[in-house]
């Protein structure tokens, strides 16, 4: 039997469905009304504690939400001071590499040209001790031949 029907005829002191046949008891009136006011005051009590805890939830999240606000724009400050520091690094780094570019590339264009002029050099010189093999080789067959003649004729 649902309890309401039973707070019902405890009220209205009628007979219990089912129960025994006399009146409902004065005794078990006054533990329904007993259980309905503590139902109230608990019900009451469960309310005002979780406004409460709804009020302090709502505090800390804003606190938490100014503080993570604070943090926010305190990382976003010193991101944008280090991107700055970051490109005139970049920036200095670059004319450097530039410079150093520059640098090596004019050294070894002349090294490039003294070693041209080495080989020029070498090469004449080579030219020379070839022709000058060709003329002990002409020479030394000229000998040959002649002795070879002066021989024959004799």
């Amino acid at each position: 039997m649902p309890d309401d029907v039973i707070k019902e005829t405890a009220v209205t002191d009628e007979r219990i469905p089912g129960g025994p046949h006399g009146l409902a008891s004065q005794e078990f009136f006054f533990l329904l009304q007993r259980i309905d006011r503590l139902d109230e005051k608990l019900s009451g009590e469960i309310k005002r504690l979780d406004e409460k805890l709804s009020g302090e939830i709502k505090r800390l999240d804003e606190k938490l939400s100014g503080e993570i606000k604070r943090l926010d724009e305190k990382l976003g400050g010193e991101i944008k001071r280090l991107d700055a520091r970051i490109d005139r690094l970049e920036e200095k780094l670059s004319v450097e590499i530039e410079s150093l570019s520059e640098k090596v590339n004019a050294r070894i264009d002349r090294l490039d040209e003294k070693l041209a002029g080495e080989v020029k050099m070498m090469d004449g010189k080579l030219n020379s001790i070839r022709f000058w093999a060709i003329g002990a080789v002409v020479t030394l067959i000229a000998g040959f031949a002649g002795t070879i003649v002066t021989l024959a004729l004799r």
